[in-house]
């Protein structure tokens, strides 16, 4: 059994295997390489994956915005949407009332491609949580939430 001091990395007595952090990390990078493995079959990368994610919810949608919620820089955004219009998987225009704004929708082929890939995704997010109950992932995202809204808070230096 542990206690709270053996999650904290100040602690002497503290191991990888205790620490919350490497393990969100290595669930991540797990989820995340089996997505590069089986999108890439079909294609796309798990970068336009998420911004296809993020435009099936908001489109039209600002680079800016795009940005935000995908959680990538706005510099990163603009070549993976360069990337998907080159594909033929979204559109970019300027906003018709402020020009300086991008908005990328996706196409009839884009929303195609997020149809086929959806149900690819259901069955990583099933293998994931398997024996694992609806109030124990609700209580992962509570948590998740608020240790996000915490680091959110000024920096600690």
């Amino acid at each position: 059994m542990t206690n709270r001091n053996s999650h904290d990395p100040s602690n002497p007595g503290f191991r990888l295997e205790n620490s919350p952090f490497y393990l969100m990390a290595h669930v991540d990078f797990k989820y995340h390489e089996d997505m590069d493995k089986v999108l890439h079959k079909h294609g796309v990368s798990k970068p336009i994956y998420r911004i296809m994610t993020v435009l099936r919810e908001r489109q039209p949608a600002s680079i800016g915005l795009l940005a935000e919620v995908a959680l990538t820089k706005r510099s990163t955004v603009s070549r993976i949407v360069d990337r998907m219009v080159e594909q033929g998987l979204a559109t970019a225009e300027p906003n018709p009332d402020d020009n300086r704004i991008t908005e990328v929708t996706l196409t009839t082929a884009g929303q195609q491609t997020l149809r086929k890939l959806t149900p690819i995704v259901g069955r990583q997010f099933h293998r994931a949580f398997e024996g694992i109950s609806e109030r124990e992932i609700n209580s992962l995202l509570k948590t998740l939430t608020r240790i996000s809204a915490n680091l959110s808070k000024l920096p600690i230096e």
